[in-house]
């Protein structure tokens, strides 16, 4: 009998618990089955939002004009939903309830891609309909898409000085607001301009002549013009090297081939649109075009660009302005809208934000100015991603508290240097729990910046054949005796090696790379890149070694680290990194100055 007797105790209690156990485990397990595929999922998905914002950029010509770019962003964020949906039993529109944000990161600002109404709660302007923030959710004002574009700004403010600040992903700046001198506004890149050093001899009439130098004493780089050549690939098929200069955000091609008579006063010179030659004629009222063309034309029939000396010339006048009028402002008299102190992630203390110099040079990553531009961006992402993620949970309406999760200061290193797209998804059931994450992707194949890591220099062996590398390259840095690596004379931005794409027809399109050579004969060099440090970060020193001019790494004993390569010596790898930061720092240059940049030019009172 007492076996019986555990047998039903058994049967009755602990089968049940056993059964229920069991059950509660393969939840468990269903759930982070769940919450990985989700995870993954939501990468995924945001991977190829990236990569088509990458795509539309780097194959549009007009990427940088404003409507193109919102047309480009928007069709990234259809992409996004497309790939969260694909195989999936959620739709598009019912994963919309679960993706409170999607936040695309620029150059000089950002928008969010969410839902908003396009009506003022408690409206009672005449002709504006009233509506209950509680009845939002219910509204047929209610939408989705992009809001408006939000800069990087902060306002300063020490006694009568009260101005703004609009911070970029690099070392440009619009300034304005009452400077000490009523109301001004100012925009430029901020460098350290006692390293810049322009010869007495400097005409601005002759651009040909231009030079100067970079750097402290014992360790100058010298700025001159640069001979730039791409290959363009036409609709019929055929492909030729032209030398191209950059003007107002557009290239233009010299065909110094063509055939000129009287009656076509300098149509040498060419805009490459619909994948054929557009030719600009004088009469078209080119007339400052022209002048601007003719005198960086060579009497050899070369055309250079001065790009890089223009840079650091204007950077120079702009940094010494700076110093004038933004002497004392520092961390502390960073205030909100309501006139009250920031507090920052960080502590600079008394240093000075503007007032550039060897200590705070804006080039580098350490600088005062470099630490107060991430804070400035972050605080502007973090404080209106919070209202839009809180706001987007009146539309929905659930029980669920829609909010900003805590990001990882990687991440945030990530976002306040790089153009990125940064995703959210919460909310979403998955069995005993909801799902809540976020994920970050960045880019820097695109137009809308320059990083320090985009310069890629080019090298050739004694076979000509061609690599790209980055500045840093281990095996670049390498003496030329020792790796038969012979470096060109000209560095470019990493877009001049990514494949552009030409449509011959319907469902027929052809490829080339900017940088591939034509040579006399007809055959065709292409470029390729360098495995070691393109595809293995670990073997490359950081753009900052490069503009400090030392390489710094592991002793052979991994005892610590020590001095590589420095440009103030002579020895054999001291020149080698002369020679690269030479042009890696006009490239720089001119690759940033190249950059459309509307404000730069223009919302400057002197």
């Amino acid at each position: 009998m007492k076996t019986q007797y555990i047998a039903v105790i058994f049967v009755i209690i602990i089968l049940p618990i056993a059964m229920t156990m069991a059950y509660h485990i393969g939840a468990q397990i269903d759930t982070i089955k769940l919450q990985t595929k989700y995870n993954a999922k939501l990468t995924d998905s945001t991977y190829d939002t990236m990569m088509a914002f990458q795509i539309n950029t780097a194959n549009n010509r007009f990427s940088s004009v404003a409507n193109s770019k919102i047309r480009d962003i928007e069709a990234a964020a259809s992409t996004f939903y497309k790939s969260l949906s694909n195989n999936q039993a959620l739709t598009k529109q019912d994963l919309s309830n679960y993706v409170p944000a999607l936040v695309f990161t620029l150059y000089d600002g950002y928008y969010i891609y969410s839902k908003y109404d396009n009506v003022y709660g408690g409206s009672t302007v005449v002709g504006r309909p009233q509506i209950d923030d509680t009845e939002l959710k219910k509204s047929e004002y209610e939408n989705e898409g992009l809001k408006p574009y939000v800069y990087y700004s902060c306002r300063f403010k020490n006694g009568t000085k009260d101005f703004v600040v609009n911070f970029t992903l690099d070392n440009a700046i619009t300034i304005y607001g009452n400077l000490g001198e009523g109301y001004k506004t100012y925009s430029g890149y901020l460098i350290n301009p006692d390293n810049v050093k322009i010869p007495s001899s400097f005409d601005e009439s002759k651009p040909l002549t231009w030079t100067l130098t970079y750097g402290k004493s014992g360790e100058e780089v010298t700025i001159r013009p640069e001979l730039l050549t791409e290959y363009v690939l036409f609709a019929d098929g055929e492909g030729y090297n032209y030398d191209y200069i950059v003007y107002n955000g557009q290239k233009i091609y010299y065909d110094k081939n063509k055939e000129v008579d009287s009656t076509q006063i300098q149509t040498q010179y060419f805009f490459y649109e619909n994948y054929a030659k557009t030719y600009i004629t004088k009469s078209q009222g080119n007339g400052d075009l022209y002048e601007y063309l003719t005198a960086r034309t060579s009497s050899d029939g070369h055309l250079y660009s001065t790009s890089s000396f223009e840079y650091y010339k204007t950077a120079q006048e702009f940094s010494r302005k700076m110093q004038t009028l933004t002497a004392g402002i520092s961390q502390k008299h960073a205030i909100d809208q309501d006139g009250n102190p920031i507090e920052f992630a960080v502590n600079t203390a008394n240093e000075a934000i503007f007032v550039t110099s060897q200590s705070n040079d804006p080039l580098l990553s350490s600088s005062t100015f470099n630490e107060i531009r991430m804070q400035v961006i972050r605080k502007s992402i973090e404080t209106t991603l919070r209202t839009a993620i809180a706001q987007f949970g009146k539309f929905i309406g659930e029980e669920y508290e829609f909010r900003l999760p805590v990001m990882s200061d990687v991440d945030w290193e990530k976002i306040t240097n790089q153009v990125s797209v940064i995703s959210f998804m919460q909310g979403l059931p998955i069995g005993y729990k909801y799902f809540n994450d976020y994920c970050v992707i960045t880019n820097d194949n695109n137009e809308e910046v320059v990083n320090k890591e985009n310069i890629y220099i080019i090298t050739e062996n004694s076979s000509g054949e061609r690599e790209y590398h980055l500045p840093g390259c281990m095996e670049l840095t390498k003496p030329e005796g020792e790796t038969g690596l012979k470096i060109i004379d000209v560095a470019y931005n990493n877009l001049n090696f990514i494949r552009q794409t030409v449509r011959i027809s319907e469902g027929n399109y052809i490829y080339f790379y900017p940088q591939t050579r034509k040579n006399a004969d007809g055959t065709i060099k292409t470029i390729t890149s360098c495995y070691n440090c393109i595809v293995n970060a670990g073997t490359v020193y950081p753009a900052d070694d490069i503009i400090k001019g030392k390489l710094i790494g592991q002793k052979n004993d991994f005892s610590g680290e020590e001095v590589k390569a420095d440009v103030s010596k002579s020895g054999a790898v001291d020149t080698r990194l002369k020679e690269i930061r030479q042009y890696y720092l006009s490239a720089l240059g001119r690759e940033r100055y190249d950059l459309y940049r509307f404000n730069i030019d223009t919302f400057n009172n002197n």
